[in-house]
């Protein structure tokens, strides 16, 4: 690829003004577009190996700080959370002992139930019986005479 200094001529036009604009500002379209002149900045000093390692000290010493916070945040999270999960454990036992407990009601319903049922037909056996004896004794008995009866043709002569 050759190298130019002025920009594509076939671009549109707004990218074409742009890349003038920055070859005017000193910028060259090199191969990583920097500028050829840096203006308005100055050369940093040479830092000295004592002051890199002191800065690299201090920024260790505050990142230690950060991730021991870090961590005693994480080791309240777990002791909050295991806290939770025995709490959790506990209420699941409660669940199980209180369906255990509605399994023994549901039987104790069912044996009421099957109670009931059990006394609704001895009632009915019972009734049905003493219905049927009490028929036979009725055909035994007498026919009784009639409530009203005609009036007797006898009179008896007064006595005067």
């Amino acid at each position: 690829m050759p190298h130019n200094d002025m920009p594509d001529r076939q671009l549109q036009e707004p990218w074409a003004n742009y890349f003038q604009r920055l070859y005017a500002a000193g910028m060259s379209l090199d191969r990583h577009d920097s500028p050829v002149k840096r203006m308005g900045t100055a050369t940093m000093n040479d830092l000295p190996r004592d002051e890199l390692n002191a800065k690299l000290e201090t920024i260790e010493i505050k990142m230690d700080t950060r991730v021991e916070a870090i961590a005693s945040k994480i080791d309240g999270f777990l002791v909050a959370q295991s806290e939770r999960e025995k709490r959790l454990d506990d209420s699941i036992a409660g669940v199980r002992r209180d369906i255990d407990r509605l399994g023994s009601l549901k039987l104790n319903i069912w044996g009421a139930m099957l109670t009931a049922v059990a006394l609704g037909v001895t009632v009915a056996a019972l009734s049905v019986t003493f219905y049927q004896t009490g028929k036979g004794d009725i055909a035994i008995l007498p026919q009784p005479s009639p409530a009203i009866q005609a009036p007797a043709l006898d009179h008896a002569a007064p006595d005067a």
